[in-house]
């Protein structure tokens, strides 16, 4: 009878307790803007399940209290898998976005021909890299970033300061137009710093555009066109921060926050590089990282208008200070004749706008203006120089009918610029320190059938420097029934107005003379392009192949001739530069969390040189290498929140600078950059990164000639060759392994 008391009062107690030690789960499912009705939600390692409503929603009751790991499921879609946390009596909310397996594949992209199209839909081909593809290498800036991307080769141009440029299917940066927002701000002198200063924590996406461009972005645009699309305010992050550490002391900070208030909202960055800390890894007697410290400041605000009419306006400037040369240098000393150094000051200021005119069509308004400022030694040579930009362009779209969307536009570009040298002089520019350049252009995009879209389009632009230049292109594109193949065909021309300051930067260091024997003309090219790619859903995931073969070649090509010691000279070449080549790209997305993807691109640059007796011969191009690779793997644990990216490339022997009986072999060696990072999530927004940098620990051999000699005072000496001392050899970045450790913090 005891017994029996006992366990009528135990049993209600039992009751009431198990009850209060229960909680509640219950969320929402998203697939981009769809809810997603029948999503499969599983708490792992127990019995309790749900499938979500037609709403996109979820409830599972009387969970005991505890940790679990939540599992969501989707046809389609990414598995989406976080930790939860069950308390007693109480409601746990949850809010699931899937990713599709095609997100990528169905981004909406606006360079090919400045209308937003998903990339399959999109008549030109256009390749797209989010912040998440960056974040899988421990990238500092854009240049760093641009270097994992397939058919992108980044260049080094001066071993002591390590400016740089980006190649595209083997044509050198100079030929590549970088847009910022869809607006050619950067180029000629500020170009060249444009892409090591930019910071990562507000680009939302990067668009690529290989081939001659010109026919939509002018200029320049003759091996591409490289459009960095920044956050909109709109929908960033309310504040983001990513803060790096390198085994070498180098130090990145990235901040950034935005608002959103009834009619307007406005995003903010501040970001900054320093590195303070001498290494001489190859033991040459010169730093081999610069001396760096660097400031950038953006801003941008969206106008919330009727009808969703565009209203942006934005600011930025940029501070970069960078200082290379002879280890034993004492402190920052500049222009001495006894130590070697390099000291570059730059100041960049941008500001422009984007505005929809308030009418029945769409007229979109865009303005930009830019300065940069520099002071520089190179050794005891001292240079300065400014230049100023101007750009502006007006341009009216519609779909005229159901088979033709119609864009005509037309804009001008003014370019100042002066400097201390002869760069600027009018025997050199052909018109002086100012050049204007005033265009029209036209584009129709033609759909055929539901299965064929055809672009026909030209540009008129009249150039004080150049005169009329006239670039037409051509477009095709086939799409199967179920948009799952995709073939292209293409034929686009740029053009180019010389640009010595660009061309022949590493001219200025003082150890090479420029030379200019004749009167330089624009610069031509016409590229052929096929492209096809396959979009295959499997089992286990989906898959995209991407395959492109291309021919780019030059009518006039300004040829910078090496061969002389001491000298740069440039002519203009008539046999020009041709680029054959090819390249295939595939990307594996699986349902579990593991993505692969692997690319390459074979190219052929040959510069032709037509002889005094119309006989032609050829030679390869300089720091062009004829096959490069790019290859990421990227798995996360989703019970720990942990992920490993591991991400490299592979890049075949190409022709460097040399001297006359230059015992430096003139052909580089195969080399591989390959990368590691581990990265761990943590609650609120917190994630810490860490891994090593070129774990193969590759370094460059001898990229300096004569580094004991940097003011060729022993040339006599025991130098039977006559050998000077130049950095025109080096063609990569000297930092050999490093490790880091960084730190993000994101607040939506």
């Amino acid at each position: 009878m005891k017994k029996f008391f006992t366990a009528i009062f135990i049993i209600p107690v039992t009751l009431l307790f198990s009850q209060q030690a229960t909680g509640v789960l219950r969320g929402s499912v998203m697939g981009g803007n769809d809810t997603l009705q029948l999503a499969q939600v599983v708490l792992l390692k127990t019995t309790y399940n749900d499938t979500t409503n037609k709403d996109g929603l979820f409830e599972m009751k009387q969970i005991p209290a505890g940790k679990y790991q939540l599992r969501i499921s989707f046809i389609g879609y990414e598995n989406f898998q976080q930790e939860v946390e069950i308390k007693t009596g109480e409601v746990t909310k949850v809010k699931a976005e899937l990713i599709p397996l095609t997100s990528q594949i169905n981004a909406v992209v606006v360079t090919g021909n400045m209308k937003e199209a998903t990339k399959l839909s999109s008549v030109t081909p256009v390749d797209i890299y989010t912040t998440k593809y960056f974040q899988r290498s421990p990238t500092n800036n854009l240049w760093d970033a641009l270097s994992g991307i397939n058919g992108i080769f980044s260049d080094v141009d001066n071993g002591v300061a390590n400016t740089s440029d980006i190649q595209i299917n083997g044509i050198e940066g100079n030929y590549t137009e970088i847009l910022i927002d869809g607006v050619p701000a950067m180029n000629g002198l500020a170009g060249i710093y444009a892409l090591n200063a930019f910071p990562m924590g507000i680009i939302d996406k990067i668009e690529i555009v290989k081939g001659a461009s010109s026919t939509l972005y002018g200029s320049n645009a003759m091996a591409g066109v490289i459009n960095i699309i920044t956050k909109s305010p709109d929908n960033a992050p309310v504040f983001y921060a990513n803060v790096n550490l390198t085994s070498y002391l180098e130090t990145t900070e990235d901040f950034s926050a935005s608002f959103r208030l009834k009619n307007v909202s406005s995003l903010f960055s501040i970001s900054g590089e320093n590195m303070n800390s001498r290494w001489d890894l190859n033991t040459d007697g010169f730093m081999d990282i610069p001396l760096t410290n660097r400031f950038n400041f953006f801003n941008k605000w969206n106008i919330n208008r009727k009808d969703n009419r565009v209203a942006m306006i934005y600011a930025r400037y940029l501070f970069e200070d960078r200082f290379g040369g002879q280890m034993s240098t004492p402190g920052l000393l500049k222009g001495s004749n006894q130590y070697y150094t390099q000291w570059i000051r730059t100041n960049q200021w941008q500001a422009g706008f984007k505005y929809e005119l308030p009418l029945k069509e769409k007229v979109l308004l865009i303005g930009d203006y830019s300065e940069h400022y520099q002071n520089a030694y190179f050794g005891t040579n001292l240079y300065t120089g400014k230049q100023r930009s101007v750009y502006t362009q007006l341009s009216w779209s519609k779909n005229i009918d159901t088979r033709n969307y119609l864009l005509i536009g037309s804009d001008y570009r003014m370019r100042y610029y002066a400097d201390n040298t002869s760069l600027s002089e009018d025997y050199l520019t052909g018109g002086g320190k100012t050049s204007h350049t005033a265009g029209v252009f036209m584009e129709d995009e033609i759909s055929i059938t539901g299965l064929h879209k055809l672009i026909l389009g030209a540009r008129f632009d009249y150039n004080s420097q150049a005169g009329p230049v006239v670039t037409p292109r051509i477009n095709y594109k086939w799409n199967s029934q179920d948009e799952k193949n995709v073939i292209r065909f293409g034929f686009g021309t740029g053009y180019r107005v010389p640009d010595l300051l660009n061309d022949g930067f590493g001219a200025l260091t003082g150890q090479r003379v420029i030379s200019v024997p004749v009167k330089l003309t624009p610069e031509q090219d016409m590229t052929f392009n096929a492209n096809y790619t396959r979009v295959q859903q499997l089992p286990f995931g989906i898959m995209s192949v991407d395959i492109s073969a291309f021919y780019t070649y030059f009518i006039n090509y300004i040829d910078p001739d090496y061969s002389t010691n001491g000298y740069v000279v440039y002519t203009n070449t008539k046999g020009g530069l041709n680029a054959p080549g090819f390249s295939g790209n595939a990307d594996f997305t699986f349902a579990y969390p593991l993505k692969v993807g692997i690319g390459f691109t074979y190219v052929k640059v040959w510069q032709v040189n037509v002889n005094a007796d119309g006989s032609k011969d050829k030679q390869p191009a300089v720091h062009s290498p004829n096959f490069t690779s790019n290859f990421y793997l990227s798995y996360n644990f989703p019970v720990p929140q942990l992920s490993l990216d591991w991400t490299g490339n592979f890049v075949s022997p190409m022709l460097l600078v040399t001297e006359t009986n230059d015992y430096r072999p003139s052909m580089s060696q195969w080399f591989t950059i390959q990368n590691i990072q581990v990265t761990k999530k943590f609650k609120k927004g917190v994630e810490l990164y860490f891994g090593i940098k070129n774990f193969f620990n590759f370094t460059q051999k001898n990229p300096i000639m004569r580094p004991f000699d940097p003011f060729n005072q022993m040339v006599n000496v025991n130098n039977p060759n006559g050998y000077l001392f130049d950095t025109e050899y080096g063609f990569m970045s000297n930092e050999g392994i490093k490790g880091f450790v960084g730190f993000r913090y994101t607040i939506h």
